[in-house]
């Protein structure tokens, strides 16, 4: 499953500004860009809250790089509830754990030093969950003519499909039968109506140049 950038920060609470953010610096690149857009995988995801978790913890970019790291490549993708509940992730700036028992943990952090300590499973478990109630309707940023824009992104339960409407220029509406088609097919119907108004702002220049000539 791919997600946009707008389903992405509602699951898991991030800000526009901190995703682009992370991809620009390679803290957390989009897993899914096949068709040139921005698309977030389900460890992604997870990746994105585990790192709001530890940036709400105190960690440093580093310590959260290295944490975020290890997650990816250790990510339980057929992991199931039993095993989730008790995954945890501990980091101490230096080394990355990612544990599956409780007594695991409590091996660990009995050491002297300080731990951070995030509960993996019960991300994923939350991330699923809010997957699962997804609203049918999201904003995306695009920029067309290196103007930014937004779409307002439906999907039609009923019919299927996707329907995708500029809130700049409500003229410009296109659908799709995948996310990636409709917003393709509105930046296309945003660069339309964009020449619309161009030529006709043109005319009606030469108009009022030849009334006042």
């Amino acid at each position: 499953m791919q997600l946009a950038t707008g389903a992405v920060r509602q699951i898991t609470g991030a800000s526009q500004r901190q995703l682009t953010y992370w991809d620009a610096t390679g803290l957390l690149k989009p897993s899914a860009k096949d068709t040139g857009h921005r698309r977030y995988t389900f460890p992604d995801v997870v990746a994105a809250k585990t790192i709001i978790v530890l940036r709400q913890k105190g960690c440093s970019l580093q310590q959260i790089r290295k944490a975020v790291e290890h997650l990816r490549k250790r990510y339980p993708h057929d992991a199931g509830p039993d095993v989730l509940a008790s995954l945890t992730l501990l980091t101490d700036g230096k080394t990355v754990y990612m544990l599956t028992d409780a007594q695991q943990v409590m091996d660990v952090v009995s050491k002297q030093t300080v731990w951070w300590i995030v509960n993996v499973g019960k991300l994923i478990l939350e991330a699923r969950q809010a997957m699962q109630t997804l609203p049918l309707e999201w904003v995306e940023p695009v920029t067309v003519r290196h103007v930014a824009y937004r779409l307002r992104v439906t999907h039609d339960a009923d019919e299927g499909g996707y329907m995708v409407q500029c809130v700049e220029l409500p003229g410009a509406i296109e659908q799709g039968e995948t996310p990636d088609e409709a917003i393709e097919n509105g930046r296309v119907a945003i660069d339309s109506v964009l020449a619309f108004l161009a030529k006709r702002d043109g005319a009606h220049r030469t108009r009022r140049m030849k009334r006042s000539a």
